[in-house]
Order: C-alpha cells, then sequence, then structure tokens
C-alpha cells in the first residue's frame, strides 16, 4: 500500500504585508500554495498511489475564491483520470456543514461528515482499508473527537485523520479538537494522519502519528522546507518518508555591516547563497553591526533605504531566484543602566514572560483572532519579542536622558 498525507493547503492565501515588489515575483508568491498543491497531485500521479489523503484546511478562509476552489477541482479531477480517490476533511478555516450529494468535486473524492465516520476502500492487490474522520462544522471543536473514533477494524490497515491540535493544561485554551498522543495509540490504528500544525513533525514512531505541515510556508515564521509524507507499506507496518516540495523557502540570512559601502558586499554574498536549482528564497537579513556604525547607517537600515537599494539590484535580474523583505538591525539592546536588584527584576520577568507557555496562555485569549494567535507561540516569534522589548527599554532610558 502506498499513499500521500497532506494538510493545510490554504490555496489563495493572500500573503499579507507583502508590497513593493515586481509583478513577477508577487504572482510567484501568491500561486506558491497553488502550485505546491499541483506538484502533490504530479507526484500522487508519478507514484501511482492507493489514495491521497487531504486532512483539513483545503482553503485559507471559508469564503475563499471561486479560482481556489476550480484549481481544486481541476486537480481532484486529475486524479480521478488515474483513478486515485481523495479522501478529505475540512478543517478550522475551510469549516462548513457537509450534505451528502451536494458537491462539485468529483466522483474520486470522498469528503467525511461533521460526525465522526468510517469510510472503507479495496485496493487493487485486494488489501482492506479503513479510514476514519470528520470534518468541522464551525470554526471551534473544543470538545475530544477521538473518543467518537472506533478502536480498529478488522480490515488489514486502520487510518485516523485528525485536524486538530496537542491537549493544553488549560481546557479554555482547547479550540481545535484536543487530543493527546496516549488516546490516539489507544484506538490501534495503523497511521494517524494529522493536521492543522504548520511545521512537518512525528508526534509518535510506531505506529507513525504524523502531521505533514503545510506544503507551503505562508511567512516567515514558517521557514524552513514544507511538503507532504509519502507513506508506503513495509510488511505490517507503516512508514512515513517526509517529501519536500514548496516553490518559495523562507529564510533568515545573517550578515555584518559597518559602513554603507558594505551593502554591495553582502548582496553578493546572499547571491552565492542561492543555488541553481533550488527554490525561490524569501529572505529576512539580520544585521550584525561588527564596528562603530554611524547614525546615517543605522537610519538607513531602520527606515528601509538599504532595503529598497537590494530589492532595486535584484529586480534587474530577468529572473530572480530571491527576494528580500525585511532587514532587522542586531545588536546587544542598550538596557537601562540597573542596579543589581533591578537587573535581577527584569531578568526574572523577561523569564516568565518571554517563554512558549506564557504565550500559549496568551493565545487561548487571542483564538479567535487565529492569524494572530497561530504565530505567537513560535519560538523566532518569541526571541524577536524578548529582543524588542529590550530595545525599547533602552531607548526610552536614552530619551529620559
Amino acid at each position: 500500500m502506498k499513499f500521500i498525507h497532506t494538510a493545510d493547503l490554504h490555496l489563495d492565501s493572500p500573503f499579507r504585508g507583502l508590497a513593493d515588489m515586481p509583478t513577477q515575483i508577487w504572482q510567484k508568491i501568491h500561486r506558491s500554495t497553488f502550485t505546491a498543491f499541483e506538484r502533490i497531485v504530479d507526484n500522487a500521479i508519478k507514484e501511482q498511489v492507493d489514495f491521497v489523503l487531504i486532512v483539513g484546511d483545503i482553503y485559507d478562509r471559508d469564503h475563499h475564491s471561486a479560482e481556489a476552489e476550480d484549481f481544486f477541482v481541476r486537480q481532484c479531477q486529475r486524479l480521478n483520470e488515474h483513478q486515485i480517490p481523495v479522501y478529505l476533511s475540512y478543517g478550522n478555516h475551510d469549516y462548513q456543514i457537509v450534505s451528502e450529494g451536494v458537491t462539485s468535486l468529483p466522483q474520486n473524492v470522498h469528503v467525511f461528515g461533521n460526525q465522526v465516520e468510517t469510510k472503507t476502500l479495496t485496493l487493487s492487490n485486494k488489501e482492506t482499508v479503513s479510514i476514519t474522520g470528520f470534518s468541522y462544522g464551525k470554526r471551534w471543536l473544543s470538545a475530544d473527537q477521538v473518543s467518537g473514533f472506533p478502536s480498529k477494524a478488522t480490515t488489514d490497515w486502520h487510518i485516523g485523520m485528525l485536524h486538530g491540535a496537542l491537549a493544553q493544561n488549560n481546557s479554555e485554551q482547547d479550540h481545535y479538537a484536543p487530543f493527546t498522543v496516549a488516546e490516539l495509540l489507544q484506538k490501534n490504528y495503523d497511521y494517524w494522519a494529522l493536521g492543522h500544525i504548520h511545521k512537518h513533525q512525528v508526534l509518535n514512531d510506531n505506529p507513525p502519528v504524523v502531521y505533514p505541515g503545510d506544503p507551503q510556508g505562508r511567512h516567515k515564521n514558517e521557514d524552513g522546507q514544507h511538503g507532504y509524507y509519502l507513506v508506503q507499506s513495509d510488511l505490517s507496518k507503516l512508514k512515513a518518508e517526509f517529501k519536500a516540495i514548496a516553490p518559495i523557502e523562507w529564510c533568515t540570512v545573517n550578515a555584518n555591516l559597518d559602513h554603507l559601502q558594505a551593502a554591495d558586499i553582502i548582496i553578493k554574498g546572499l547571491r552565492q547563497q542561492v543555488k541553481p536549482g533550488e527554490q525561490f528564497k524569501m529572505i529576512a537579513l539580520n544585521v550584525q553591526s561588527t564596528g562603530e556604525m554611524s547614525a546615517l547607517t543605522k537610519q538607513l537600515i531602520t527606515n528601509g533605504t538599504i532595503l529598497e537599494r537590494f530589492q532595486e539590484q535584484i529586480a534587474e535580474d530577468d529572473s530572480p531566484k530571491w527576494w528580500p523583505y525585511q532587514i532587522n538591525l542586531l545588536g546587544e539592546a542598550n538596557l537601562p543602566k540597573m542596579t543589581d536588584l533591578d537587573q535581577e527584576y527584569w531578568d526574572q520577568a523577561a523569564k516568565e514572560v518571554f517563554n512558549q507557555s506564557a504565550m500559549v496562555e496568551l493565545v487561548g485569549k487571542l483564538s479567535k483572532y487565529d492569524f494572530i494567535a497561530e504565530h505567537l507561540t513560535e519560538p523566532s516569534m518569541i526571541e524577536e519579542l524578548r529582543r524588542e522589548a529590550s530595545q525599547e527599554l533602552g531607548e526610552e532610558d536614552h530619551h529620559e536622558d
């Protein structure tokens, strides 16, 4: 048996906050979620998989565009032409009431209803597979859904599809079908196909409990490689292999700058980091001062002048392979002069505020603002908030002088 596990396609993601770039680059970014799914379909056909699982959030918003829906239907039709079934569930971004017989999807697409249900198929080699899942009928599902999943069926294989998040200590924070790995394992399934978290990760090896992440990172906090999992049977077990296919990779590059003339040196160094054949890169540049940087240089960095210079040079390329969208001026924050007691209080306060558990608690209060809440628990975001707080304290002390 061989199948593809994907989730969180977020077709038609708006990529907010990106502006003032050449049209060809913006079109590449805007089309990236579409391109990623198209590549998944290409690989499903090439690998001759038995079926494809899509675990929630096909679209970026519940009111998605006609273009996104038409594209998804056409890709499913391509799979239909190769007799590849698709099993999908809707998540918290594309939640909807699932009605039987009311669909524009091809006949090879099997949609899970709003209550937990099991669908069964027989493969060409006569093996039987049970797939259990459900679709979100509303944005939040605070109740435990796993309790409604049946124990392993008598079929050869049993797969669970769950768009949800690990349960937190505070139930008020659990809005997305909360679960624990332990209760998943109690069902004795052969594979758990998860969705909702945008970073690919394996929560358990045997049986595999897997988040594939989103196939295309949508902003700087979704950096690194993105793709899907190709799952194959190996005797009595299933093994999952991650496949990177994202057309755009978000990454951070560190550079040194102590005078304006260094800008050309940095951009040459950046060009060397993008190898031929690699996917397009969206780059955040962290500039570290290595010397006594002038006030003018700092101003040109912070007001965007040097970033514009970089972008103008890259825009001159016939086919740019990367785009710098942000420059961060780093350096040790000049905190106010503190007594030993004040420093102790600051260190303790920073430790209590800028950590993942504190951010999870904050996210619980912001859950209805998904576009904010989903980014705050990223380690890179937490460190950025801590650094900015330190810099603000230093600037305030400077102004008082």
